[in-house]
């Protein structure tokens, strides 16, 4: 027994835990560097969608960002409202109405579910496509939250409204998290 207690030691290291119970913090740097390149373009965008988790809202937070966010034009799109129960999304849609957030329960594999979305767009920039026909639409939230999934939508969606147009690139999407690591535009 004291022979394997050794081996875990020399192949794990030392581990030890905190016994005051202090703050566990699981942050990658590719977040990191992330939530601080989005910071910066920020004030370059006419409107940002944060995207969340529908089952969860607001655990698929990004904390980092909120008081920067909250000065923006923004519209919360709780994603997988498929997979969430529903009868509490409506609940989640009065609180964030409460909140004073404009918010939308979508699907992202669901044209008619992101055409909503992209309507709300529209309505909350009315104005500003008024004076600027090209505006900066910023999609943020933490992994797998279904942000490349919503971009790739909206590409289709804008491609059946102006066929012909040139094949813009697509946003990269998997099951796991971190497919997607750094940011990009992408012209719709």
């Amino acid at each position: 027994m004291a022979a394997l207690k050794g081996l875990l030691k020399k192949g794990l290291g030392e581990m030890d835990f905190n016994a005051g119970g202090g703050l566990i913090n699981w942050f990658p740097g590719h977040m990191a560097a992330a939530t601080r390149a989005i910071r910066n373009r920020l004030k370059l965008a006419d409107l940002v969608i944060e995207v969340r988790d529908a089952r969860i809202p607001i655990s698929s937070i990004n904390s980092d960002l909120q008081s920067h966010l909250s000065s923006k034009r923004r519209v919360i799109a709780l994603n997988k409202k498929d997979l969430a129960n529903p009868n509490i999304m409506h609940k989640w849609v009065n609180y964030f109405e409460t909140c004073k957030q404009d918010c939308i329960p979508i699907n992202a594999h669901s044209k008619s579910s992101v055409t909503k979305l992209l309507e709300l767009v529209e309505l909350k920039l009315k104005e500003a496509i008024l004076k600027e026909p090209t505006l900066l639409v910023m999609v943020v939230g933490v992994p797998n939250v279904g942000k490349s999934c919503l971009i790739n939508s909206i590409h289709q969606i804008a491609q059946s409204r102006f066929p012909g147009k040139e094949k813009n690139k697509r946003a990269a999407v998997g099951p796991l998290p971190g497919v997607t690591q750094d940011i990009a535009g992408f012209k719709v």
